[in-house]
């Protein structure tokens, strides 16, 4: 998503290949800190996040000038409502995410999460935002064996709490990505009314990460009295790397590409949480991996028409 605010300067396509796959690397390895912070709950997990991605996120903005009353006060007024919604349904896809690495691992709970993409087609479809092709409902069916074949359904036990759970956080951040969508095609339609220069896609991570506190801060606010010097090393590198820096990473190489496929490579972030998945959880079944690259290649089908039809 490009942002009209941004200066159009010249990139290497290289170096946005290498921000986005840094991008995708980054957020990865969130499950690794989940488990470094495994003695507090998951919500104090998730507040830690939104306090340090804050804080980051604000560095950031204060470096690109768009820490501004003006620039909050405009985009508020002119995405209000998505704001709120999306800022609600945030805390969410974040806490249903944590507790499904807790339950699955690394490599599971990211490839449900990845469905999200297909419920994106589903919100489109019910509210006719746009016309869905027939390529898109095969890439829901397929994404939807990928699930199947994850949890192993000839055992019969598909369906179980810890599924739901973990379907639940592709399901909320599908509705999350919806009204990002919702806020962007706002964007382009108020262009001529924008007026405050900022990052505005740096402020909606630090918009949403604020709800992070918002939601989980009542919760969680007793064990950041015990937090010792390395959980808060943790922390803060939660709040860095898979939040601040995989987001400014991700941003710098959308921005710089023109041909749309970069995207794609955004789908590294499911490997590599198999990777870690096998070198420090040493468990990982074949079908997991089966069910996982068909829930991706739905989701890169959708991306590649969506992009070659926008062409």
């Amino acid at each position: 998503m490009e942002v009209k605010e941004a200066e159009d300067t010249k990139v290497s396509p290289s170096i946005s290949k290498i921000c986005m796959l840094l991008s995708a690397i980054s957020m990865g390895s969130v499950g690794l800190f989940v488990t470094l912070l495994g003695n507090y709950q998951v919500y104090t997990i998730v507040l830690l996040r939104g306090i340090f991605g804050v804080f980051f996120l604000t560095l950031f903005m204060i470096k690109t000038h768009s820490f501004s009353r003006e620039f909050f006060n405009e985009s508020f007024k002119l995405h209000w409502k998505p704001l709120i919604i999306s800022g609600i349904v945030y805390p969410f896809v974040i806490y249903f995410y944590f507790f499904s690495i807790t339950i699955y691992g690394y490599a599971i709970a990211a490839f449900l999460l990845y469905t999200s993409g297909i419920f994106v087609i589903i919100f489109i479809i019910i509210t006719k935002m746009e016309k869905v092709s027939k390529i898109s409902i095969i890439s829901f069916i397929l994404a939807l064996i990928g699930v199947a074949i994850i949890m192993e359904f000839w055992n019969g036990q598909l369906v179980s709490l810890s599924l739901i759970i973990g379907v639940l956080s592709g399901l909320a951040l599908g509705i999350f990505v919806f009204y990002k969508k919702i806020i962007y095609n706002q964007r382009d339609n108020f262009s001529q009314n924008i007026k405050a220069k900022g990052d505005f896609d740096t402020f909606l991570a630090w918009w949403h990460a604020l709800f992070l506190i918002f939601a989980f801060l009542p919760l969680g606010a007793v064990d950041l009295l015990r937090l010792t010097l390395i959980d808060l090393i943790f922390a803060m590198l939660l709040g860095l790397i898979p939040t601040a820096l995989a987001f400014a990473l991700y941003n710098a190489g959308v921005k710089k590409d023109r041909g749309g496929n970069i995207i794609i490579l955004s789908y590294i972030e499911p490997v590599v949480a198999t990777i870690l998945t096998v070198l420090i959880l040493k468990s990982l079944s074949i079908f997991t991996i089966i069910g996982g690259a068909l829930i991706i290649i739905a989701n890169i089908i959708v991306l590649k028409f969506s992009t070659e039809r926008d062409v």
